[in-house]
């Protein structure tokens, strides 16, 4: 056949489709071996398909009629390529093995150039597995033989993987010397392949070091040679060395994207050891960006895969990171994880991975107001990261020890280690190092009794963070970042009040309150999703009722319970990356310029843009006469409240103990609580109830509302309309049912009450409680104020520029059916649909099967009100899946952000749609937070479950006077007004509330 190189190749690549006639002469047969074995060696790092199709190829050449030595190199060559298709599935101890037999057969054939190339790869493998000793000594071999045989190119590669060695043991200056030289032999023997993954292999020492100017130069030069040769594997490792230099900078938008787009190719390319790399580092971004369970997941994933990809060294670098997150989110299970990780790094003599552990425990430590185990354990991480001259832990480590020093009040220690930290930390361009050594030098200043210069420092911490958080893709996200960097906004608000100036203290508490909403809605409407979300969406709406149907026929949904919290953090997750892939193709807007993406109808929000200085010119602007926006703080534990008007912002302090306040706000909830399951069960008890519920109100308005009205000249005594910006606990008040106290002494009317319930009978305690509840010796806020509540006052004044549209046209859904955890049917939501739509010169009402998902989206964006009567469930385990019982299924908070609604008014006619996880402080996601992300521009919502029947009637007043010409807030007024007279208890006229705005 006389089989020649050019030909063999080309019988190669069309493997298996051309399988006969296979060469029947030795010589021939040797050709083929050999240029299987090119093919699979060409293929591997780009193309991990071909590679393993080609070592197929070459398992399957007949051996018959072969030489002995013919047979040995071509069952040499066999295990060559068989070890090579082992590293691209990630089998590192299967590949061991393989290179192994592959150097045996080859020098019992005498190749001993073949011998010594095969176990190039080898060393990679064993590195991989944590042994490293084994592939130094396996490096130094191959090195050595090679040379002597005068083969440059593989003794390169073997230069090369000894760069690698030391890069996984954190020799970091070791690995870039030796990756710069096998760059350069690379380059000079014309082989870009490896030349571009040494570089890339130079530029993360060069990252680890601390040198981000130059890393950042050779990143760029490897994705321009490898985009030009097509490189995909080195595209990919592009991609993910460039994302994990943005992290240290604290540039997090362009690492996301980055180790996003890294991961997609890795999928792309099935490389399976590569995406478990890539996954663990998305972990690691999220646990900076503290979105803790969401990084732990990646970890628990990461450390699975690991173990069974036999990596020990990720997996011990996946175990610390998991036990930083368990310890953060308070998990016993912390300790565990970190004490494997120690036992992992040990036997890897590594110092890097013991000092980030150390430094986890110097953080828990530190947390524990353990100042002095604090120092120690911080003192062993920066000796270990110094040791292995990993910048980026070093300045972790020493902001750390720092922070000990200051929790142990050695202020000269202190300051000068944030000094120090601080001026490598901008030297390194390590942003996130640089925020909190600004935060550090703030406290020390402050602890010195400096105020200015602790300002100024305080200043130039947010400064920098707003440079970082404005960038990031998803409120969720700035949402958590934020709150693990308040300190330096609280302490300038703390400053603020001492400073006794109304205007700058209302300036500082609003930089951090609800910063995240404000974003999403100066954002513009929900992108559309993907054919992949869609899927997911419906899966899960299956799930729901799947497991509503089982609990109703009274069997186990524990298996599918586990698939929809499973589904649900699939969904969240896609969306996640799907900003991420849309942010690796836009440019982040700097917060000092933004350019928000407008809606598709009228949104001026010009003073509140993202990451813009907080207007109170334009607030005050907004308000009318008799107008008052009312916003409570907190400093230590001293409740204060700020009021603005349109003449004026006044500071009001010492308000209330805010210990005190919490507690009577705990006694009121639980006075609702007591008719969580209706009126019947403890009708007997009504009055009783009643009378004690009032109690508690009256004790929280003495606390929270007295103490301003009393204040001469305090605008809350003649306003007409309030708009309140609740503090913590605060926005589960009813405020509306407060009493002022007018026409009569509070304390007196409720020692009444208090009487009656302690030594009267049941007439007389309900004759105490109608007077209290309603009658004329006594008026609730509710009866003197048209009252609605905002998260911030950048929120309230976006709803004050954004008023309702005028109701004309009305869409009302009435959903009967039981939701998640719901007791049972309604029978009065589609009487009230109908009731509500036919109030409407232009209403549609939607009941049964019409009230569906699918309807809603059609409808809503064109309607002036919506009005959705049905069951609701709040999910305090993941709120963005709270949701309302469609008839096909749960309008979750997910969904409805993405409804595109105009600037309409938005009725949620069911029981605590209201409750938001509070987790996120004065974020509060929940349902009245999607309507307005959606575009409603205000929200009625319920703080409690609400009866059936006595809401009916309520939203036939509301609506009544809302067709009449009302706002919503007057509106709202009147139902209470009306519904108090025949239902005086406050549960049931008080439960709903208006959100966004009068």
């Amino acid at each position: 056949m006389n089989l020649d190189p050019e030909a063999a190749r080309a019988l190669a690549q069309r493997w298996p489709d051309a399988t006969a006639p296979w060469p029947s002469a030795g010589p021939d047969l040797l050709v083929l071996a050999w240029a299987f074995k090119d093919q699979c060696y060409a293929a591997w790092s780009s193309d991990p398909a071909l590679a393993v199709r080609a070592a197929d190829g070459l398992a399957a050449l007949p051996l018959a009629g072969l030489a002995p030595a013919q047979t040995h190199e071509v069952q040499g060559l066999a295990h060559w390529t068989a070890g090579i298709a082992c590293l691209t599935r990630g089998a590192m101890a299967d590949a061991v093995q393989r290179f192994d037999q592959a150097g045996s057969a080859l020098r019992e054939a005498g190749c001993a150039d073949a011998a010594a190339q095969c176990q190039v790869p080898k060393i990679m493998a064993l590195s991989m597995l944590g042994r490293h000793a084994d592939a130094t000594a396996c490096a130094e071999a191959a090195r050595r033989d090679l040379l002597a045989l005068g083969n440059r190119r593989a003794a390169a590669r073997v230069i090369q993987n000894l760069g690698v060695l030391q890069m996984r043991c954190d020799a970091y200056a070791e690995a870039a010397r030796h990756y710069r030289e096998a760059s350069v032999l690379f380059a000079r023997l014309g082989d870009p392949v490896n030349s571009v993954l040494a570089d890339i292999g130079l530029a993360d020492s060069l990252t680890a070091q601390g040198d981000f100017d130059e890393a950042g130069r050779i990143y760029a030069r490897a994705r321009m040679r490898a985009g030009n040769q097509g490189l995909a594997l080195q595209l990919a490792l592009v991609d993910e060395s460039v994302a994990l230099l943005d992290l240290a900078r604290g540039q997090y938008r362009p690492a996301l994207a980055g180790l996003d787009s890294a991961r997609r190719r890795y999928e792309a390319l099935a490389l399976p050891q590569y995406l478990a790399i890539a996954e663990k580092q998305m972990g690691d971004a999220y646990l900076e960006l503290r979105l803790l369970p969401e990084a732990l997941a990646q970890f628990d994933a990461a450390v699975a895969r690991f173990s069974a990809l036999a990596l020990p060294v990720e997996q011990a670098w996946a175990l610390a990171q998991r036990g930083r997150a368990q310890a953060l989110l308070a998990l016993p299970a912390a300790a565990q994880s970190l004490a494997a990780a120690a036992d992992l790094f040990t036997a890897q003599a590594n110092p890097a991975g013991a000092a980030a552990v150390a430094l986890v425990r110097a953080e828990l430590a530190l947390a524990d107001h353990q100042a002095d185990a604090a120092l120690r354990w911080a003192g062993q991480a920066v000796l270990g990261f110094a040791e292995a001259g990993q910048a980026d832990g070093l300045g972790r480590a020493e902001v750390l020890q720092a922070q000990a020093w200051l929790a142990a009040g050695r202020l000269d220690e202190a300051g000068a280690a944030f000094d120090a930290a601080l001026a490598r930390a901008d030297a390194g361009q390590q942003g996130a190092v640089r925020v909190r050594c600004l935060s550090g030098q703030g406290q020390v200043a402050l602890a010195r009794g400096d105020a200015q210069r602790a300002s100024a420092c305080f200043e130039a911490a947010i400064e920098a963070f707003e440079d970082q958080r404005s960038a990031l893709p998803g409120d969720e996200m700035r949402s958590a970042f934020l709150r693990d960097h308040l300190l330096p906004y609280q302490q300038q608000w703390r400053l603020a009040v001492a400073g006794g100036s109304a205007r700058d203290a209302l300036v500082q508490l609003e930089r951090f309150r609800a910063r995240a909403l404000d974003d999403r809605l100066a954002a513009g409407p929900a992108q559309p999703v993907d054919d992949a979300t869609q899927a997911l969406r419906e899966r899960l709406n299956w799930l729901y009722r799947r497991v509503q149907r089982l609990h109703d026929e009274g069997e186990n949904a524990a298996h599918f319970n586990q698939e929809m919290l499973h589904t649900e953090a699939q969904l969240l997750e896609r969306a996640r990356r799907q900003r991420l892939a849309a942010a690796a193709v836009s440019q982040p807007q700097p917060h000092k310029h933004p350019h928000p993406r407008p809606y598709p109808y009228p949104y001026p929000y010009p003073p509140s843009a993202p990451g813009s200085a907080f207007s109170i010119e334009a607030l005050q602007a907004a308000l009318q006469a008799g107008d008052v926006l009312l916003e409570y703080g907190q400093v230590d534990d001293e409740l204060l409240a700020l009021t603005v008007t349109r003449d004026a912002v006044t500071l009001h302090r010492r308000v209330a103990d805010w210990p005190a306040v919490a507690s009577a706000v705990r006694s009121l909830r639980f006075q609702i609580e007591t008719l969580r399951h209706g009126v019947g069960p403890v009708r007997s008890h009504l009055p009783v109830l009643a009378a004690r519920m009032q109690a508690r109100l009256a004790q929280v308005h003495r606390l929270i509302w007295a103490p301003l009205w009393a204040q001469p000249g305090c605008a809350l005594a003649t306003a007409r309309r309030v708009l309140v910006v609740p503090h913590g606990v605060l926005g589960a008040v009813p405020f509306a049912a407060l009493g002022d106290g007018t026409g009569a002494d509070v304390g007196a009317d409720m020692g009444a009450v208090a009487g009656a319930v302690a030594g009267a009978g049941a007439v007389a305690v309900a004759v105490a409680v109608a007077g209290a509840g309603g009658g004329a010796a006594m008026t609730t806020l509710g009866q003197r104020h048209q009252l609605a509540m905002a998260p911030s006052a950048r929120i309230a004044l976006r709803g004050l520029h954004r008023p309702p549209v005028a109701a004309l046209r009305a869409l009302a859904l009435g959903a009967s059916l039981p939701g998640p955890a719901a007791p049972g049917p309604l029978p009065q939501v589609a009487l009230e649909a109908q009731c509500v739509a036919a109030l409407f010169g232009q209403g549609l009402a939607l009941v049964g099967p019409q009230a569906s998902l699918q309807a809603l989206r059609q409808q809503a964006p064109a309607a002036d009100v919506l009005h959705l009567a049905c069951h609701a469930s709040f999910r305090s385990d993941n709120p963005r899946f709270s949701a309302l019982a469609l008839h096909d299924g749960a309008l979750t908070v997910e969904l409805a952000e993405s409804l595109g609604l105009r600037a309409c008014t938005v009725v949620l006619s069911a029981c605590e749609t209201a409750l938001a996880d509070d987790s996120m402080g004065d974020e509060r996601v929940g349902l009245v937070r999607a309507f307005l992300v959606a575009g409603a521009s205000r929200v009625l919502a319920s703080q409690w479950p609400v009866d059936d029947a006595v809401t009916f009637d309520f939203m036939a007043h509301f609506y009544g006077a809302l067709v009449g010409g009302a706002g919503p807030a007057a509106a709202l007024q009147t139902a209470q007004r009306v519904t108090a007279q025949t239902h005086p208890h406050p549960y049931f006229w008080a439960a709903f509330t208006l959100y966004g705005g009068w």
